[in-house]
């Protein structure tokens, strides 16, 4: 979490809630004084995910516009992690959904309980996912995309969606990581660490869902709840983020950017003598539990 002072984003927050949603043309109707107050209150590191969010989504909906054509994909998100960026590619014009989910990884997707399944499928059905609207549309292609370290938690994302008892063995289903788009900006721009250290969830509207407790998918879906989002700070941030994000892009000042402050941030924070020696330390304690959980 980015640190600011609670009376400034208190006073951030008031602005902006006084425009309603947070979108191009509200942002574009604000007056002068109030635009500079915001921009002159934002946090520098969140102005560079702000801009780092617009090239991301300008250059994966330019790719898959040229690849699948415009208006003729739906663009998935799964989770948190890329879910911001996914959300602007909605604001510029495409078909998008974003989707809760987490702890995949090492989930044996045949022991999700049923009743959590019936959930979740309800909750696709009420944003314009099903097997019949699939079947109906084989036209488009259905892109599910998150970031991925080895892969596991799309993969099996796709696994549970494709059972047929949720949207089916569609062929127009397919997932697609986002290392995948963003080609060689994934290094060169810094996405690899910002994913890795979860940068951009904290502007995520939905939150953290449980694979073993679907049944929870309604709560964690609504920009309104933010459940796992609860503080006045947050939604704050939340907002102010979301007014950097229409600024940039008006003002096209977002190509050039480069994430420098937030990489220092995670390097001095996350990837220190002291935080490496302390990871190290937590993963030799869990693989000893696991080896001796296997010898009895």
């Amino acid at each position: 979490m980015i640190n600011i002072q609670q009376g400034t984003i208190s006073l951030c927050h008031k602005y902006l809630n006084k425009i309603g949603n947070i979108n191009q043309k509200n942002v574009q109707n604000l007056s002068p004084e109030i635009k500079a107050f915001l921009r002159e209150n934002t946090p520098a590191r969140l102005k560079e995910l702000a801009k780092m969010n617009c090239y991301a989504a300008n250059k994966i909906k330019t790719e898959l516009d040229k690849q699948y054509g415009i208006n003729n994909y739906v663009l998935i998100a799964v989770g948190r992690s890329v879910s911001s960026i996914v959300e602007q590619i909605g604001h510029m014009g495409a078909d998008t959904k974003i989707i809760p989910m987490s702890g995949l990884r090492r989930t044996n997707v045949e022991h999700i309980p049923a009743k959590g399944l019936r959930k979740y499928k309800a909750f696709l059905n009420k944003i314009g996912l099903s097997k019949n609207i699939l079947e109906e549309n084989q036209n488009k292609t259905y892109i599910l995309m998150d970031y991925t370290y080895y892969g596991r938690s799309l993969e099996n994302t796709k696994k549970i969606l494709k059972r047929n008892d949720m949207l089916g063995n569609a062929d127009n289903l397919i997932s697609v990581p986002i290392s995948i788009i963003l080609d060689n900006d994934y290094i060169y721009k810094g996405y690899q660490r910002l994913f890795e250290y979860n940068r951009f969830k904290d502007y995520s509207y939905v939150g953290k869902l449980n694979i073993n407790n679907l049944t929870n998918v309604f709560k964690k879906c609504s920009p309104n709840k933010m459940q796992e989002l609860k503080g006045n700070i947050t939604q704050g941030l939340r907002k102010l983020f979301w007014f950097n994000v229409f600024d940039s892009l008006k003002e096209q000042n977002y190509k050039n950017v480069l994430p420098t402050k937030e990489l220092d941030a995670i390097y001095r924070h996350h990837m220190s003598e002291k935080a490496v020696k302390s990871f190290i330390r937590r993963e030799f304690e869990r693989i000893g539990k696991i080896i001796d959980k296997l010898e009895k």
